[in-house]
């Protein structure tokens, strides 16, 4: 994770073989608590500016004090710094990320759900002798080259054979990470399988799983488009217990032999919505 901004990544898997896809797969009973309890800690420095325009803001890791909604004006026009990230079990028995923020002025804090933090626009300091510098834009084809890249170099390191990207698949992934900008999910209104129902469509075989994500493209790096690529791959499979490592599964299964990569740049935005199909074409 970078030490310089927020790494906000959120992330979706989903096998072919399942109705609907990991994010409703039935879960077992679990004996409700009171409080959250956390599990894990993440700190970075320095601390990194955010927007926040929605949420409940809670008064400590244990989600039983609500001390503000966010989503009010007097909130929202605030910017606040966070640096430290809590990993919780709440007390329905699902898994979640909370970070502490404080605003700026110092008269706001608490724990909000890291999904509604936003890093907040840099002040550009403009001179007569420097322009203000371009935005990092997407570049589809530099973000496959570094993620397959990145992928057979993980999977070599556990001696499995590599994938090889499909223009079928392309196809299909490009697809579905222009779809995620609307619908971030795997199943559509009436629970299918989406990327199941593309691929039939289309009449390509072989479908094993999809993984889905948002990241954003930080102006900051030398080469954004290879820094999300390796974000993700990192996030994907090293830090996925939260999807009880299933992205890593799909991503390292040793059965596949086809990948299908896309992306897609929110339009006016730095966030790149990702979709990786993986197959036994």
């Amino acid at each position: 994770m970078s030490s310089k901004r927020l790494f906000q990544f959120v992330t979706l898997c989903a096998l072919a073989f399942t109705a609907v896809g990991a994010g409703t797969t039935a879960q077992a009973t679990t004996k409700h608590h009171r409080a959250a309890t956390v599990y894990s800690q993440r700190n970075w420095y320095p601390r990194t500016r955010v927007k926040v325009t929605k949420g409940t803001l809670y008064a400590s890791t244990t989600l039983t004090k609500k001390r503000a909604q966010l989503s009010q004006a007097k909130y929202r026009k605030l910017t606040y710094l966070t640096g430290t990230q809590y990993s919780l079990k709440k007390a329905n028995g699902k898994k979640a990320r909370y970070n502490y923020i404080v605003s700026t002025n110092g008269k706001v804090k608490g724990y909000v759900w890291y999904g509604y933090l936003h890093a907040a626009k840099k002040t550009a300091k403009r001179t007569q002798a420097t322009a203000p510098k371009p935005a990092a834009t997407l570049t589809v084809s530099a973000y496959r080259a570094e993620f397959l890249k990145d992928l057979n170099a993980e999977r070599a390191q556990r001696h499995l054979a590599p994938l090889t990207e499909d223009s079928r698949y392309d196809q299909i992934a490009q697809q579905r990470s222009q779809q995620l900008l609307t619908n971030f999910d795997h199943s559509d209104a009436t629970s299918d399988f989406i990327a199941a129902d593309l691929f039939a469509q289309q009449g390509v075989p072989g479908l094993y799983g999809e993984c889905i994500s948002m990241d954003y493209l930080d102006d900051d790096q030398a080469n954004p488009n290879q820094n999300v690529a390796d974000k993700n791959i990192y996030s994907y499979i090293y830090d996925d217990a939260d999807s009880d490592w299933g992205h890593r599964d799909i991503l390292l299964d040793a059965t596949t032999t086809t990948i299908g990569i896309g992306a897609t740049q929110k339009p006016g935005s730095e966030y790149v919505y990702g979709a990786i199909n993986t197959g036994r074409a």
